[in-house]
């Protein structure tokens, strides 16, 4: 009888320490390995980590050649709560880079001229074109 009872405290405690590994083991959804975005555009790496359910947030940047949404993520920062920082390279070199390895895609990225509505075609005025008349005043 006293076997008995050792061998199923036994087992009770087995069962136990399985189902709290188990909580532990899925306790972090979120893989680091999983959602790395360095050498991809800004406005890329924003929109992949937001759909593994991430928010994200500026965490610093060199250069001023390109719009921020066009940079190059160099490094990246788990901040808690979810939350991703992105350091970014805005210089000609790091453009040429991403052009290089293929990382701005085929589609244009936000901000680039003519390739979306935030920031339409610049259509040049002819030499010599008539000034429309101001309105004329109220009153």
């Amino acid at each position: 009888m006293k076997q008995l009872v050792i061998l199923g405290a036994t087992a009770v405690a087995a069962g136990t320490i399985g189902l709290l590994s188990a909580g532990t083991a899925g306790a972090d959804p979120v893989n680091p390995n999983q959602m790395n975005v360095i050498g991809e555009p800004y406005y890329k790496a924003v929109k992949i980590l937001h759909g593994m359910g991430l928010s994200t947030g500026f965490g610093g940047g060199v250069g001023s050649a390109l719009p921020q949404a066009q940079c190059m993520v160099t490094s990246q920062k788990m901040a808690g709560n979810n939350r991703m920082l992105l350091n970014l390279d805005c210089t000609k070199e790091a453009a040429e880079q991403m052009a290089e390895s293929g990382a701005l895609g085929s589609g244009s990225a936000p901000g680039s001229v003519g390739g979306n509505t935030l920031r339409p075609e610049q259509v040049p005025i002819a030499p010599g074109a008539a000034v429309p008349a101001p309105p004329p005043p109220l009153g």
